[in-house]
C-alpha cells in the first residue's frame, strides 16, 4: 500500500502471522508460461499508459478476509488532462476528485474537504511505478491465456516473487487497451488475500470535463484542509536506511501531517472512523519494488498514544511499529510482515 491514503478511510487493524513465499499455484484454468525479463516492464508500462489514456466509467469493488468495498470510477481522458471521480458506494459517503496531481476528497455529511498536491500516489487503476524497472527482477513473469471481467477479454500474467519480502501479484489486462482489470494479492498457496477487479466497465462513453471540474471544486460551505508536503531526505533528517532492502528503492521522503487516528489504528488494533488530516507533522519515506510501495513513518514517541508493536493486517496489507529510543517507527505496506520487520530493523538513527 502505497502510505495510509485519503481514499481509504475507513482502517480496520487485526493481528496475524506473516506470510512466506513459497509455491504458488495458479488457477488451475491458467497455463502459466515463463516470460524474458524485459517484458516485466513492457507489462507495467502497458497498464499505466491505459490508466492514463483512456476514459472510462465503471464499479470496482475490493474485497479481504470477507470484508467488500465498492467504488464508482468516472474517469476522463483527452490525451493533456486526467479529470477522476470516485465515489464510495458503501459506508460513509466520500468523494475523491483528481484533475492531474490535484486530489480534492469531500465529505458530504460533515462538510469537511481536503485538498493536496498527489504527485507520489500511483494513480488509480494502475498503482505501479517502476522507475527504470530494474526493482522487478525480483519478479518472475509468467504469463497465462485469456480469461473474463466484467464482460471483457483479459490477459492473465503473475508476477512472482523471488523471495519472501513480497507477494505474488496476478493482473487481468483487457486484451485491447491493456487496461488493467483485477488484481489479486496471493498468499503462498496462490489464495488471494486481497482481491480489487471491476465488476462493470464501460469505454468510449461520453464524459464532460467541465461538469466534473465544477463538481470538484464546488466547496462552498466545507471546511477545508490543505496540508502542506515538505521534501527532504532521510539523511537531512538524522536517519540512514543500512543495509537497505533487497529490490526496494526510495521514491520519496517528504515531512507531511499525519492524523491521529491513523497511528492510534496502527498501533492498538482498533476500528476507526477517519475525517481530513490536521495537525501533526512526521517524516514519510516511501519505497517501491517497481510493483507495490512500502511507507516508513517517523515521528516522536508518545507514551499516551504509542503502546502496542505487535502487527497488524488488513488483507494484504500490514503495519508494523516500534520504538527506537526517543522515536516510534511504524511501516506500512502490501508485502509480508517479514518485509517490514527488515524496514524497521535497517532504519537507524545516525550519530551526530
Amino acid at each position: 500500500m502505497s502510505a495510509p491514503s485519503v481514499a481509504r478511510h475507513r482502517i480496520r487493524w487485526k493481528a496475524t502471522v506473516a506470510l512466506a513465499g513459497g509455491a504458488l499455484v495458479g488457477p488451475s484454468s491458467v497455463v502459466w508460461a515463463a516470460s524474458q525479463p524485459q517484458d516485466m516492464l513492457a507489462v507495467v508500462k502497458r497498464i499505466q499508459e491505459a490508466a492514463q489514456r483512456r476514459s472510462f466509467v465503471g464499479t470496482y469493488v475490493v474485497s479481504h478476509g470477507g470484508h467488500m468495498t465498492s467504488s464508482r470510477i468516472t474517469h476522463f481522458c483527452d490525451g493533456h488532462d486526467q479529470i477522476e471521480r470516485i465515489e464510495a458506494l458503501d459506508g460513509q459517503m466520500r468523494q475523491v476528485y483528481r484533475h492531474n496531481d490535484t486530489v480534492h476528497v469531500l465529505w458530504p455529511g460533515s462538510r469537511t474537504a481536503l485538498i493536496e498536491q498527489r504527485e507520489l500516489v500511483g494513480r488509480f487503476p494502475a498503482p505501479l511505478q517502476p522507475g527504470d524497472g530494474t526493482q522487478l527482477e525480483q519478479y518472475e513473469l509468467q504469463t497465462g491465456g485469456d480469461e473474463r471481467v466484467a464482460g471483457h477479454d483479459a490477459q492473465v500474467v503473475l508476477f512472482k516473487p523471488r523471495d519472501a519480502l513480497r507477494y505474488p501479484r496476478r493482473l487481468w489486462m483487457e486484451r485491447r487497451t491493456g487496461l488493467l482489470l483485477r488484481s489479486d494479492l496471493l498468499n503462498e498457496r496462490g489464495e488471494a488475500l486481497e482481491s480489487a477487479s471491476f465488476s462493470e466497465l464501460q469505454f468510449n462513453v461520453r464524459l464532460s470535463a467541465q461538469t466534473l471540474l465544477q463538481e470538484m471544486n464546488r466547496l462552498d460551505g466545507y471546511k477545508v484542509s490543505k496540508p502542506v508536503y515538505l521534501p527532504t531526505s532521510l539523511d537531512s533528517e538524522g536517519w540512514t536506511m543500512h543495509p537497505p532492502v533487497a529490490g526496494f528503492e526510495t521514491l520519496q521522503v517528504v515531512r507531511r501531517p499525519m492524523a491521529p487516528w491513523i497511528a492510534r489504528s496502527a498501533a492498538s488494533g482498533v476500528s476507526e472512523t477517519a475525517g481530513p488530516a490536521d495537525n501533526a507533522m512526521v517524516l514519510q519515506a516511501v519505497y517501491s519494488d517497481g510493483l507495490t510501495h512500502v511507507s516508513v513513518f517517523i515521528e516522536p514517541f508518545v507514551a499516551t498514544l504509542h503502546k502496542r508493536e505487535m502487527p497488524a493486517t488488513v488483507g494484504s496489507t500490514s503495519a508494523l511499529s516500534h520504538r527506537q529510543g526517543d522515536w516510534w517507527i511504524t511501516a506500512v505496506g502490501a508485502v509480508p510482515v517479514a518485509a517490514l520487520q527488515q524496514f524497521i530493523g535497517s532504519l537507524e538513527r545516525r550519530k551526530p
